[in-house]
Protein backbone atom coordinates (compact mmCIF):
# COMPACT_ATOMS: atom_id res chain seq x y z
CA UNK A 1 0.00 0.00 0.00
CA UNK A 2 3.05 2.45 0.02
CA UNK A 3 3.32 2.80 -3.68
CA UNK A 4 -0.37 4.45 -3.83
CA UNK A 5 -1.31 7.98 -2.12
CA UNK A 6 -5.06 8.54 -1.04
CA UNK A 7 -5.72 11.88 -2.87
CA UNK A 8 -9.18 11.85 -0.58
CA UNK A 9 -12.59 9.94 -0.53
CA UNK A 10 -10.31 6.36 -0.56
CA UNK A 11 -9.14 7.12 -4.32
CA UNK A 12 -5.40 5.99 -4.89
CA UNK A 13 -2.73 7.46 -7.41
CA UNK A 14 0.38 5.51 -7.67
CA UNK A 15 3.24 7.48 -5.95
CA UNK A 16 5.60 7.00 -9.32
CA UNK A 17 3.17 8.68 -11.54
CA UNK A 18 2.74 11.52 -10.23
CA UNK A 19 5.41 14.51 -11.50
CA UNK A 20 3.68 17.81 -9.66
CA UNK A 21 1.03 18.72 -7.26
CA UNK A 22 0.17 22.44 -7.85
CA UNK A 23 -2.59 24.59 -6.16
CA UNK A 24 -5.24 25.97 -8.25
CA UNK A 25 -4.53 29.83 -8.03
CA UNK A 26 -2.25 30.60 -10.46
CA UNK A 27 -3.25 31.26 -14.32
CA UNK A 28 -0.54 28.51 -15.66
CA UNK A 29 -2.95 25.59 -13.74
CA UNK A 30 -5.99 27.03 -15.16
CA UNK A 31 -4.57 27.00 -18.28
CA UNK A 32 -3.32 23.24 -17.32
CA UNK A 33 -6.84 22.26 -16.18
CA UNK A 34 -8.64 23.79 -19.33
CA UNK A 35 -5.68 21.55 -22.06
CA UNK A 36 -6.78 18.44 -19.62
CA UNK A 37 -10.36 18.90 -20.42
CA UNK A 38 -10.21 19.53 -24.41
CA UNK A 39 -7.87 16.33 -24.46
CA UNK A 40 -10.08 14.25 -22.68
CA UNK A 41 -7.23 13.54 -19.95
CA UNK A 42 -9.13 14.66 -16.45
CA UNK A 43 -9.77 12.58 -13.98
CA UNK A 44 -11.96 14.87 -11.27
CA UNK A 45 -11.37 13.11 -7.85
CA UNK A 46 -13.01 15.94 -6.17
CA UNK A 47 -16.48 14.08 -6.00
CA UNK A 48 -18.32 17.98 -5.65
CA UNK A 49 -16.03 19.86 -3.86
CA UNK A 50 -14.06 22.28 -4.15
CA UNK A 51 -10.76 21.98 -6.07
CA UNK A 52 -7.66 22.68 -3.83
CA UNK A 53 -5.01 20.73 -5.61
CA UNK A 54 -4.23 19.31 -9.29
CA UNK A 55 -1.50 16.61 -9.55
CA UNK A 56 0.11 16.39 -13.05
CA UNK A 57 0.63 12.78 -13.88
CA UNK A 58 3.45 11.30 -16.24
CA UNK A 59 0.63 10.02 -18.63
CA UNK A 60 -0.42 13.44 -19.08
CA UNK A 61 -3.15 13.23 -16.94
CA UNK A 62 -4.28 16.02 -14.64
CA UNK A 63 -5.60 15.14 -11.58
CA UNK A 64 -8.18 16.99 -9.49
CA UNK A 65 -8.40 16.87 -5.69
CA UNK A 66 -10.16 18.36 -3.23
CA UNK A 67 -6.96 17.84 -0.51
CA UNK A 68 -4.68 21.03 -0.24
CA UNK A 69 -1.16 20.41 -2.08
CA UNK A 70 0.47 20.57 1.28
CA UNK A 71 -1.55 17.57 3.04
CA UNK A 72 -1.06 15.48 -0.81
CA UNK A 73 2.76 16.82 -0.19
CA UNK A 74 2.66 15.40 2.94
CA UNK A 75 1.16 11.78 2.50
CA UNK A 76 3.47 11.71 -0.54
CA UNK A 77 6.80 11.81 1.55
CA UNK A 78 5.42 9.73 4.63
CA UNK A 79 6.97 6.82 5.31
Amino acid sequence: MDRVVNVGFESFVVKDRILAVLPVESSAVRRLKQLGMETGKIVNLTFGKRTKAILITNSGHVIFSFLPPKRIIEKLFRN
